[in-house]
């Protein structure tokens, strides 16, 4: 939940439709989770809002993302939840592979 707030100056953009932004992808864990943007024109005080929640990461480290005119949220909040697997008693039941599990609500 870090917030990064910087100023940039350009001439007068108007109404901000859609940016474009993204990262390198270099670097050991480049991955990152990019929540929202939210810009501000500090002439107007008019405020643009780019939702989005999810990575960028691997192939898609780059996103076009469309202005809305409302904050939100564009991921929910985590929950934690424990999961207990538990495995058979037979003989070589265990696995050195990797294991995964999908969970559906």
């Amino acid at each position: 939940n870090k917030v990064d707030v910087f100023g940039v100056e350009t001439i007068e953009q108007g109404k901000i439709q859609k940016i474009n932004i993204g990262h390198d992808n270099s670097g050991f864990g480049a991955a990152w989770f990019l929540d929202k943007v939210v810009i501000t024109c500090q002439k107007t005080n008019e405020q643009f809002y780019f939702l989005y929640g999810d990575w960028l990461e691997g192939n898609k480290c780059r996103v076009e993302l469309v202005a809305s005119d409302k904050d939100g949220q564009p991921s929910l909040p985590l929950t934690p939840y424990q999961i207990e697997v538990t495995t058979g008693d037979r003989k070589g039941a265990g696995t050195d592979a990797n294991v995964s599990i999908v969970i559906y609500g």
